[in-house]
């Protein structure tokens, strides 16, 4: 009878151990799960990460979008965080098909509008994001005192839907918000006459 009782004893001791491995078995199987998933995590949001160099703009191109790109060449090849769709644009009453490249998550980027002749390229970049700059830092939302000191003004002019202050030297136009300009004075405008507090609020480069 003692000897059924310890035998019971050891059979439920050894039974109990083997339960408390399993659960730490099934316990570190379920750690080792959870820690995978947050490192994939991680990993996919680093790779959403758009490079800081595809923000630059330059004579020519903004990071290393440029002009005269073949159009299936930029659809191909969107830059890591970043999404392309299709837009509609109207210009003197007619339609064309342009491109908004923009960082994830962003409401505005970059408006790309495309010459067709016959094959379909890359001719103007639209900048509309302030994270857009040049080397010297001028990009939407500067002044126009900055854009002059770091990229001298050729010409000022009404043009492309606004007032316009173009560089040749820099091969960009800035399109300057005149919501704070006396609208009567606009076409009288020059270079140098122009507040300095105006701000840019697109960037064009063609």
């Amino acid at each position: 009878m003692i000897k059924n009782i310890i035998y019971a004893i050891l059979l439920g001791v050894g039974m109990a151990a083997c339960l408390s491995q399993r659960e730490e078995d099934i316990g570190g199987e379920a750690d080792q799960a959870a820690t995978a998933a947050s490192t994939e995590t991680e990993l996919t949001e680093e790779m959403a990460t758009p490079d800081p160099a595809s923000f630059i703009i330059q004579k020519g191109r903004v990071g290393e979008l440029a002009i005269g790109t073949p159009i299936d060449s930029m659809r191909n090849q969107v830059p890591v965080g970043y999404t392309i769709a299709d837009t509609t644009l109207t210009q003197e009453g007619n339609q064309s098909t342009a491109y908004l490249l923009k960082p994830e998550g962003a409401a505005k980027g970059l408006l790309i509008e495309q010459g067709c002749n016959p094959t379909c390229n890359v001719w103007r970049i639209n900048v509309q994001h302030p994270d857009f700059r040049t080397p010297k830092g001028i990009g939407v939302g500067s002044k126009y005192s900055e854009v002059q000191e770091q990229h001298p003004i050729s010409t000022v002019t009404l043009a492309d839907g606004g007032f316009v202050a173009v560089s040749n030297g820099a091969g960009m136009s800035f399109v300057l918000d005149t919501s704070q300009l006396p609208q009567n004075r606009i076409a009288s405008y020059t270079p140098e006459t122009v507040p300095a507090n105006t701000i840019v609020k697109r960037i064009l480069i063609y």
